[in-house]
């Protein structure tokens, strides 16, 4: 039987002293980078809510980068590094209300039954959330045209992904519809979700000279919400052939 060396034993102790060190470094440095991704996420969560705030209250225009820091106690230098402007502050607070929304959203097409009832759900889902938000509402109507005329293309993939599941919800509602014939199937399906979009989101939010425009006439945001199904329901159902 060979003798056993004993700077064998000692070196394979020291390698399975420096493993067990390497894994607990190792897992200490995930958990601390794990700690330092959460503490920077709440700290846009605070950025956030302050700017909305403000941004509510005050009005886009008259919010300052130093106000928005002076309200979440930091630096303006911190204040660049998680938000490189004001603007992409107003396309964070758009992301984020859109991400709720389309949660919302999901829930009711769940429930419907044929696929132009998917559709009249999304258009109740456009009245609903312009009822619940009015400020965030006033906010994206009166400085939103500005702002996406010039937004860049970091803030246009911020809000691409809901885009992009809104318009997956939609056509698939669009399809269904067509196939088991409770939508209209005499134009391109997917003109017709452009359609629909553009028209319920006008209707929704409607730009301020719109609504002064409702005042003149006499008629108030509300009655346009309540009346706006009754119009938009004939245009999504099947087409009824004529007779000869």
């Amino acid at each position: 039987m060979p003798a056993v060396r004993l700077y064998d034993i000692d070196s394979k102790f020291k390698l399975y002293r420096q493993s067990i060190f390497d894994q607990r470094y190792g897992e200490l440095t995930v958990a601390v980078a794990d700690r330092r991704q959460r503490e920077r996420e709440r700290r846009r969560t605070e950025i956030i809510d302050a700017a909305e705030r403000l941004f509510y209250t005050k009005g886009f225009d008259s919010v300052t980068m130093d106000m928005i820091a002076d309200e979440v106690e930091l630096s303006k230098g911190s204040l660049y590094v998680l938000f490189k402007s004001k603007d992409s502050l107003f396309f964070a607070i758009v992301a984020r209300k859109h991400r709720e929304s389309l949660d919302l959203l999901v829930e009711r097409m769940a429930g419907a039954r044929s696929g132009g009832d998917g559709i009249r759900a999304i258009v109740q889902w456009y009245i609903d959330v312009a009822r619940a938000n009015p400020e965030y509402n006033e906010m994206a109507t009166t400085y939103g045209p500005l702002l996406w005329s010039r937004m860049d293309s970091a803030d246009d993939r911020l809000l691409a992904e809901n885009a992009i599941q809104f318009n997956s919800l939609l056509h698939a509602a669009i399809d269904r519809g067509i196939e088991d014939g409770t939508v209209r199937d005499d134009l391109d399906p997917a003109m017709l979700g452009f359609y629909i979009t553009m028209i319920s989101m006008s209707v929704a939010s409607p730009l301020p000279a719109w609504k002064k425009g409702f005042a003149l006439a006499g008629i108030t945001f509300d009655q346009v919400l309540d009346t706006f199904s009754r119009f938009i329901d004939p245009a999504i159902d099947r087409c009824r052939k004529k007779r000869g």
